[in-house]
Order: structure tokens, then sequence, then C-alpha cells
């Protein structure tokens, strides 16, 4: 269950204007490549805009709050790396990748993409997503999926490991 959960809120991590450019789904899976590796972040997962769900990584420990608690989830060595392998094995995994354009997100300067994740193993296929890559640090901002109504917003500043 704790894996399901883990792979899933990196799933949330998930309109075409111009062809799609494999140098496309290599800024999106270089992107979400460098979220594996932060020291630290926060997700705030939303589903038709009610909470869905709130996650802090702290290293290779994920911390998930359901309601009021919070569980701490250890990922062990390197886990977080190989959850988002899981998710974006690689760019040649992405599907219909278009740069979108030039954005503000968070008061910050970032470039929109879509793209199709592929699907994961015993999981229904994802539908096109778009995100925001922050220009300044190649990290992924926000993340949306319109028809699974999703969006998960993600900020680097400040970030603790709650207290579970």
């Amino acid at each position: 269950m704790r894996a399901a959960t883990a792979v899933l809120m990196l799933g949330c991590l998930l309109v075409p204007l111009s062809p799609a450019l494999a140098d496309d789904c290599q800024s999106v899976a270089d992107a979400y490549d460098r979220l594996s590796k932060v020291p630290a972040y926060r997700q705030v997962a939303a589903l038709g805009g009610a909470p869905l769900m709130e996650a802090v990584i702290v290293g290779d420990v994920m911390y998930v709050k359901h309601g009021a608690k919070w569980t701490k989830m250890p990922l062990g060595p390197g886990g977080r790396v190989e959850m988002q392998k899981q998710v974006i094995p690689s760019a040649a995994s992405l599907k219909d990748c278009r740069r979108v354009g030039p954005e503000t997100v968070q008061s910050k300067n970032a470039v929109a993409y879509d793209y199709t994740p592929p699907p994961m193993p015993g999981a229904v296929e994802f539908d096109p997503q778009r995100v925001w890559i922050a220009v300044d640090s190649g990290l992924p901002i926000r993340m949306t999926s319109k028809q699974q109504k999703t969006e998960v917003v993600i900020s680097f500043d400040n970030v603790v490991a709650p207290i579970p």
C-alpha cells in the first residue's frame, strides 16, 4: 500500500500546440530526474480543486498526509530515484511531448510542456498531462491532467520533515 501510494503521488505527477519533438520529451524526463535527486520538496495534489493529498519528501523518506495525520514511509537508499524511474523510465517512454511556451507559475519563470506518460504495470493508462518546469532550476513546479482533473504544486523552499 505504501509503495502504491508513493508511486501514485509521483504519478500525479501527470493541448498540442506544436509538433512533438524528442528534445521536448528529454526536457520533461530531465526535469523529473532532477526532482528525484533534490534534497527535499513538498507536493500538494488536488482533484477537481479539492485537496487530495500532501507529501513531503526529505532524502529517501516520504511523509504522506491523510487528513490531519502524517505517515512516514522510508524509501530506502536510492528509493526516490527508483520510484521516479518506474513512472518515467526514459525520455523515449514519453509520448506526444510538446513545448507549450513560457508562463509564470508561483512567481517563477517557467516553460510548460504537454506530454503523455507511459502506462505503469497494473495501472490504467495516464491521460495527457502538462508540466511547468522552472527556468532557473529545471525542476517541475506544477503538473496538471485535464481529463483526471488533477493539479500538483511542488515547492522547494523551507521544506522540513513533519512529525508523524
